[in-house]
């Protein structure tokens, strides 16, 4: 059976769990998952690399939450995960990877959001996996 790597944050766990569940309930109908935690947003990229270069995976669904607070903190954060995720997905274009990084200014739209995304991204990536893997 083919593996998807899930990649996600310890912050916010009840929300993360949340994203976990909807996931694997969407992946694993057709793959085996595995999950890794990683200590915050900034560290997600560094991980799946990590556990990249020991184990094959088809595709990889990044899991995160940054909420704006009253620093430049949140700027750094979001800048710094989706250039580390997109570094990733350049550097190993043949896997399928797929940020589901959510980055929002409060709780109210991380609950808007949390559910439409995590569902849509995931079903995003057995497309992109699909797409990857066809013949031309």
């Amino acid at each position: 059976m083919n593996k998807i790597l899930l990649v996600h944050t310890s912050w916010y766990q009840e929300k993360i769990t949340k994203m976990l569940d909807i996931s694997i309930e969407v992946l694993e109908r057709s793959f085996k998952c595995e999950k890794v935690q990683a200590p915050g947003a900034i560290e997600l990229a560094a991980l799946a690399r990590n556990k990249m270069q020991k184990t094959k995976f088809d595709g990889i669904i990044f899991h995160g939450i940054v909420i704006r607070g009253e620093t430049s903190h949140y700027d750094l954060v979001s800048t710094e995960t989706f250039r580390s995720i997109g570094k990733l997905a350049d550097d190993y274009s043949d896997i399928s990877i797929i940020n589901n990084v959510i980055c929002v200014e409060n709780e109210l739209q991380l609950n808007e959001r949390i559910e439409k995304n995590t569902r849509n991204n995931s079903k995003a990536l057995i497309n992109l996996i699909h797409e990857k893997s066809r013949k031309l």
